[in-house]
């Protein structure tokens, strides 16, 4: 991303999260603690509208999302060209990143089993045990929706 856009979107989300907060707590002074029977003078289909403060339940639900918000943009990348500051993650989060790390895993895991395959000609693997119920496995989780149980098709 170049630095403009960075910069735009960095300003954007940061000016967005400031005013929100701001707009929160300037309309939060000079209401009243208490409800009232006071109408705010208009009503629409028979209902009228009360000049009583927000909940405080909801009231605290806002500042929550703006607190989770800023938290969120602190730990992951989001404003720009921010990497986020998580531990483990130095070129920043993202799921490309989390994938590579569970391929890496997985090849740690499964590469000598599948080297060892991969070293044997195809007829001595289709009469090896252990090869048969891995592909069985493998078939049964990927092939089957498409080919059937029974690998005669849908």
């Amino acid at each position: 991303m170049t630095t403009f856009w960075s910069t735009y979107v960095s300003v954007l989300t940061i000016g967005s999260l400031i005013g929100l907060a701001w707009l929160l707590l300037s309309t939060r002074k000079g209401q009243s603690t208490d409800t009232t029977d006071q109408t705010m003078g208009h009503s629409f289909d028979g209902i009228e509208e009360y000049d009583n403060p927000l909940p405080r339940w909801w009231f605290w639900l806002f500042v929550g999302t703006l607190v989770f918000g800023a938290g969120y943009l602190v730990l992951y990348p989001g404003l720009g060209n921010w990497k986020g500051i998580l531990p483990g993650y130095e070129n920043g989060w993202t799921g490309v990143n989390e994938w590579q790390k569970e391929m890496d895993k997985a090849d740690a895991r499964f590469g000598p089993i599948f080297a060892k395959y991969a070293a044997m000609p195809v007829e001595e693997v289709a009469k090896d045990p252990q090869a048969l119920k891995m592909g069985s496995r493998l078939f049964a989780s990927n092939c089957s929706v498409c080919h059937g149980s029974d690998a005669k098709g849908a």
